[in-house]
């Protein structure tokens, strides 16, 4: 391939003056560049054609950044692309791969943090994705709409609690008041069951009005909490790592 007029640019593959061949990076960078990529599923063999006028045939491989492509030929070798060397087709396929990446997902709970709070380990849901995994670039907003949920989830936690215990204090006190003992005694343990009893029916009231405003939010949060994520292809503490888009326009 001919270089003519182009720019050449650090960690990417520089062109040949005499031979028109693109040159390899090294195997170092070729590894970092594949720890950092995420991956593309199988891709086809395709005519790449630079603005100099210099063609070549490679599959797309890897986005190693918003700014190159990593692809491979037929002989498996690893080329680093700037996209701005390449022609404008070229750039309008490749954007349409790279929003192919980006896949909606229901963020649902979140449940704490990973490494030093880079990651945010969340339960999420959707069409490739689901169960437990570690967010980076969690949007704010969506964390906070997560944090309100999760404090309703600690005061139906903290009510059901409550109940059961409110349910224990007045079976105990039946139970005392049945097993005998001096009238006084047997009086104070049934009004202390009375009580106990009220307790937990307006507990159980507060509970039900509690999960009805909770299922009201997360169904009213739903659309604000999916947001468009892709797999980094990284393994953190066991867990896969996926990455938010930054800008969380629609594709």
């Amino acid at each position: 391939m001919s270089s003519q007029g182009l720019p050449q640019q650090r960690g990417a593959v520089k062109l040949s003056t005499n031979c028109g061949a693109v040159r390899r990076n090294s195997i170092a960078s070729a590894l970092a560049v594949l720890l950092a990529a995420t991956a593309v599923a199988a891709a086809e063999m395709r005519t790449w054609n630079l603005k100099s006028g210099a063609t070549m045939q490679a599959e797309l491989v890897a986005f190693p950044s918003p700014e190159t492509v990593e692809v491979k030929r037929a002989d498996g070798k690893l080329y680093t692309l700037p996209t701005a060397y390449l022609a404008d087709t070229d750039r309008a396929y490749l954007e349409a791969e790279r929003a192919k990446q980006w896949k909606q997902v229901s963020v649902d709970k979140l449940v704490g943090t990973a490494s030093a709070g880079h990651y945010k380990k969340c339960v999420v849901s959707g069409k490739d994705v689901g169960g437990e995994i570690l967010v980076a670039m969690l949007p704010s907003q969506v964390e906070a709409i997560l944090n309100n949920r999760r404090q309703q989830e600690t005061q139906i936690t903290n009510l059901n609690s409550r109940i059961q215990g409110d349910s224990t204090v007045a079976r105990n006190a039946n139970a005392a008041a049945a097993s005998g003992g001096s009238r006084a005694y047997r009086n104070e343990e049934k009004a202390q069951a009375k009580l106990a009893t009220q307790d937990e029916a307006q507990a159980k009231t507060s509970l039900t009005k509690l999960k009805a405003d909770y299922a009201e939010y997360v169904k009213k949060t739903k659309a604000a909490t999916t947001v468009l994520m892709k797999n980094t292809g990284l393994v953190y503490e066991g867990l896969p790592v996926w990455e938010c888009q930054a800008s969380q326009k629609r594709q």
